[in-house]
């Protein structure tokens, strides 16, 4: 069984934490197969099959399954079966019935309804839009899993079965569902690599450089608050502990195996543990190589850990590291131990997590967390999110990211956990400017590294571009509350200085209320009064206090006296403490951070304004629309793929007619005004005529081609005469532009407004993205388009038009004209976001121009093109 050609393979993450792999089966299953069913209890079999049964029929039908009328998935643990769920289509359209057994000893872990899941996104994706179920009344335990998957249920009992059905049409509430048992299931998980109980390192030894002999050493001498193990096969002992000569000599499996021994001997200690019983593993050793040797090797240690319900760190990892007191685990190469605090490192570059760590250290920042990510086969950045969104020891995060492996699902994760903690980002490999010659305004208007900003800020993620600019905020965010506005007070002892505040405010984006300068000599008192007056005016929301010793003062003092200012009232304080020598004041566990310059307390302050704006936004509610048909719009592009199978010479991709564009955007409610291509001069009249009114004409250009690109758009003709000097007129352009002639389109006439630009493009790392910006001809002028992932609520809708602030300004009412209908722009904007989840298929979209009007909004033009979608189904599913 199959799709698209690969093997059907999903990989689910249980409630107590272990992976599950379930697999596709064939004939060559069925041995293990009819074990499994031979190993269940008559009580099962009976709630299973509601009576006796032969266990050769089930296995046989399973092992046999042909992956369309019915479709099976086996859950493995190693070279066992633990579970079977099917599906099986009926003579209803749409429906098929569902069925799941589970091993006796898996029973409880959620193994039936993380299947559940898996085989509803598999019939949903296949056009069954129900499950059906007949389930025993005294099954209690199936009919929870069927009542919490989150799916619509009814249940209709006959005698003493109850025919269950569920609509699994995938929807926000089913999706609230999976993300918090995968969030569970990981938090779980992740216990056993970042506080284990005891760890084994395999491949520790004496020799100078041996990565695992140094890891061992940190280990020992961070004082793991476990049992730790070295193991090479000498026996030696390692920095005063006998090593083991193999996994198998241990007497107790360690929860955690490190794995540093060379790249060709991963395999065989991955597989050493997997079956002595180890919860997880950390790979040091790098299997990231160009051959394909290499990626074969990586793929199947994964496969080991997965099928044994294992989870790993790596390959190519440097390392974790958890100042928890009764954990105390120092799993690094770092040489410099890091002070416990409330932050926590991500990094999917190992060197630069070393860095990073670095960094920390030397600003006595202290972590309670770190993690070096390696290849990330299995535990990703976004798993680490999960974990530290429920530690209680991590106030902050910080991330090193070059990737989103899934960028759905790491804006979902990081938008919930920024609600409650702070995540700063650092992102490599930035994009280069995309090709200004793109068939749609939407591409051709992107710069830089415009969508990565967008994922970021609408998962609340705050970016950096510097590791100082990160720090200095990481530092904030730990030793101080956020502040109610964006009104700062300066308290300094420099009128230059105090200049210099102000203007950096100002060029951050944040007022200054107020301003103290308290000459050159002030004292520690004249501090503590200044800055208790501006910390109790309510027109202050943080303050910003900066002192350089001009001689003969105590700049220490003068700090303390700062802190002592702040301490136990609700508003931030940030400071600039300099010595005579300019030199900054070394802080000692004072509560309020002191930086090298006032423009530096600006920034910091700037981010901390920002984070609390975006924490201060509602989160906005999801539209309910009439008229939305997302059926009849995937199959309208399904059809259009079919009839163009023949002459496709684009790999499956292609611009859409404009009459099968408009028939898109009538099956989600798009208003737009509907034309029509006239190739003779007499059909343009009669055309005009049936309209009965002024008309646009424009040049009937093959997409992505624009008329206006060359001037062919002619407004507010009307009678015969007019049209027929139109359409002169506008092949005379056409011809001189070295255009090809094909005739005209005909529109009404809409008065005037705003004309927008409201598009999306396919990103391949970062998915859909929605643009907005000033359309018509100035579409893409003046880096005023703005973009962001697909809104989901009203908010969304309204911030992605607040981010273009031309636009914005425009919808406001601009020099005496009309303020626009914002509310039908937003509703614009949702039911096209709804279109592109319904179509992915959708890869460039330019709607240009949306006329924004004083009551309304209407699409004047578009263009839309498709392309099949390569299979990439994914095995892991969290």
């Amino acid at each position: 069984m199959s799709v698209g050609g690969a093997p059907l393979l999903r990989d689910v993450i249980l409630r107590d934490g272990t992976p599950l792999r379930l697999r596709a089966p064939t004939p060559a299953d069925y041995d293990y197969i009819k074990a499994f069913y031979d190993g269940l209890s008559e009580d099962s079999l009976f709630m299973r099959f509601h009576g006796s049964v032969r266990t050769e029929a089930p296995a046989h039908s399973d092992a046999e399954a042909d992956g369309d009328t019915r479709v099976v998935l086996i859950g493995w643990r190693g070279d066992r079966v633990v579970a079977s769920g099917s599906y099986d289509r009926l003579r209803e359209p749409a429906v098929a019935e569902v069925a799941f057994t589970v091993a006796e000893d898996f029973q409880g872990r959620g193994v039936a309804t993380r299947m559940l899941e898996q085989l509803a996104d598999i019939g949903a994706e296949r056009g069954i839009a129900r499950f059906d179920a007949e389930v025993m009344d005294s099954n209690q335990a199936m009919l929870a899993v069927f009542n919490r998957a989150g799916f619509g249920v009814r249940n209709r009992l006959d005698f003493d079965e109850l025919l269950v059905s569920l609509d699994i049409h995938p929807t926000e509430a089913v999706q609230e569902k999976i993300d918090r048992r995968d969030h569970l299931g990981v938090v779980a998980s992740l216990r056993s690599i970042l506080a284990p109980a005891s760890v084994a390192v395999v491949g520790a030894s004496n020799e100078p450089g041996s990565r695992g002999g140094d890891l061992f050493a940190n280990l020992i001498a961070g004082g793991f608050q476990g049992a730790a193990v070295p193991v090479n096969r000498s026996g030696e002992v390692v920095h005063s502990v006998r090593a083991a000569r193999s996994l198998g000599e241990l007497a107790e499996p360690p929860e955690l195996v490190v794995v540093a021994v060379p790249d060709e001997e991963v395999l065989d200690v991955a597989a050493e543990a997997a079956r002595i019983g180890a919860k997880a593993m950390r790979v040091v050793s790098s299997l990231a190589g160009d051959t394909g040797e290499d990626t074969l090797r990586q793929r199947r240690l994964l496969e080991i850990v997965r099928s044994a319900g294992v989870r790993m760190v790596g390959p190519g990892t440097l390392g974790v590291l958890n100042n928890d007191a009764s954990v105390r685990l120092r799993g690094t190469f770092a040489g410099a131990p890091v002070p416990a605090g409330r932050l926590a490192i991500s990094s999917q570059s190992g060197a630069i997590g070393i860095a990073l760590l670095g960094d920390a250290a030397a600003r006595r920042l202290g972590l309670s967390c770190f993690a070096s990510l390696g290849d990330r086969a299995d535990v990703s950045t976004n798993d680490l999110l999960e974990y530290w969104e429920e530690d209680q020891a991590t106030a902050a995060v910080i991330l090193y990211v070059e990737t989103f492996g899934n960028p759905e699902h790491f804006g979902r994760i990081a938008r919930r956990v920024a609600r409650r903690k702070p995540i700063l980002a650092i992102k490599g490999r930035i994009a280069q400017h995309r090709d200004a010659g793109a068939g749609s305004h939407t591409a051709a208007a992107l710069r830089g590294d415009a969508l990565v900003d967008a994922l970021l800020l609408q998962a609340g993620v705050m970016r950096f571009h510097s590791g100082e600019e990160l720090f200095d905020t990481a530092e904030f965010f730990g030793a101080q509350p956020l502040p109610l506005g964006r009104r700062i007070g300066i308290v300094s002892n420099s009128r230059g200085v105090a200049t210099l505040a102000v203007d950096a405010c100002g060029s951050r984006g944040v007022a200054v209320g107020r301003s103290l300068v308290i000459g050159h000599h002030a004292r520690p008192a004249d501090y503590a009064t200044s800055m208790r007056a501006l910390l109790a005016e309510q027109t202050i929301d943080a303050v910003v206090a900066s002192y350089v010793d001009v001689g003969g003062g105590d700049p220490q003092s003068v700090l303390a006296a700062i802190c002592h200012a702040a301490a136990g009232q609700p508003k931030p304080v940030v400071a600039s403490v300099l010595g005579g020598d300019g030199r900054r004041v070394e802080p000692h566990d004072v509560p309020v951070p002191n930086f090298r310059s006032p423009e530096t307390c600006a920034g910091v302050l700037a981010r901390a304004v920002e984070r609390r704006e975006w924490l201060s936004r509602a989160l906005g509610q999801r539209p309910d629309f009439d008229g939305i048909d997302a059926d009849s719009a995937r199959a309208r592009v399904a059809g259009w793929f079919d009839s163009h199978a023949a002459e496709d010479t684009q790999g499956g991709s292609g611009w859409l007619p404009t009459a099968e564009s408009e028939a898109l955007l009538a099956t989600h409610g798009i208003p737009f005004v509907a034309s029509e291509s006239c190739s003779a001069v007499e059909q343009a009249g009669s055309s005009a005529a049936a309209l009965g009114g002024p008309v646009v004409l424009k040049a009937d250009f093959p997409p992505p081609a624009h008329a206006a690109d060359v001037d062919a758009v002619l407004l507010g003709l009307e009678g015969e005469a007019a049209v027929r000097a139109g359409w002169q007129e506008l092949e005379r352009r056409c011809r001189a532009a070295g255009r090809e002639w094909r005739g005209v389109t005909v529109q009404p006439f809409v008065g005037s407004g705003a004309d927008v630009l409201l598009g999306a493009l396919a990103d391949p790392d970062l998915g859909q993205i929605m643009a907005i910006g000033l359309g018509g001809r100035r579409a893409g002028l003046g880096r005023d388009v703005a973009y962001r992932l697909l809104p989901l609520t009203d908010m969304d809708a309204r911030e992605l038009i607040d981010a273009s602030e031309t636009l914005s300004v425009q919808l406001e009412g601009f020099r005496g004209s009309l303020p626009l209908d914002r509310l039908a722009l937003q509703e614009l904007i949702l039911r096209f976001a709804a279109l592109l989840r319904a179509v992915p298929e959708l890869v460039e979209v330019d709607l240009n121009p949306v006329r924004c009007l004083p009551g309304g909004v209407l699409v004047l033009d578009m263009r839309m093109r498709v392309q099949r979608r390569p299979h990439a189904d994914s095995v892991t599913r969290w």
